[in-house]
């Protein structure tokens, strides 16, 4: 039996896991499964679907059913943060435009006038990936990066 209250518990948005274009849109709005076909495409409201209380939206049904069958392969590394500042310390979002999959997992990153998260993820990823895996681990259980 569950009480009001673990319901709610259970149905509230990590905020720290997840970076949010609203209080609960995640990817900015844009189209999960639309990176694994190399361009960034923003979803609509008219699909949708939510995984871990976050909503998705999809620019066709077929993306809907294709991320629903399996969220996981869909879903960007460290909770669609900028995979690059995470491993230089911080947590930024990305410019949803500016992504990587490799190795079947999508990465998003920060694109400002002087730099390009990216690139320079690009110079050292297995590096970089280990460092952002243990900031972001750090950060979405304390909202801070030592």
């Amino acid at each position: 039996l569950y009480s009001s209250q673990t319901i709610a518990q259970e149905s509230k948005i990590d905020t720290l896991k997840y970076c949010l274009l609203t209080a609960t849109i995640g990817v900015g709005g844009y189209d999960p499964v639309s990176y694994f076909e190399g361009i960034s495409q923003l979803g609509t409201a008219q699909f949708t679907a939510i995984h871990d209380g976050v909503t998705y939206r999809f620019a066709s049904e077929k993306h809907k059913i294709q991320f629903k069958a399996n969220p996981i392969v869909y879903l960007p590394q460290f909770g669609g943060w900028c995979s690059m500042t995470l491993a230089m310390g911080r947590a930024t979002s990305p410019k949803y435009d500016n992504f990587l999959v490799s190795q079947g997992k999508l990465y998003l990153f920060e694109r400002t006038l002087s730099v390009n998260g990216r690139e320079l993820w690009l110079k050292n990823p297995i590096e970089n990936q280990k460092i952002a895996s243990k900031n972001y681990k750090q950060f979405k259980r304390t909202g801070k990066i030592k």
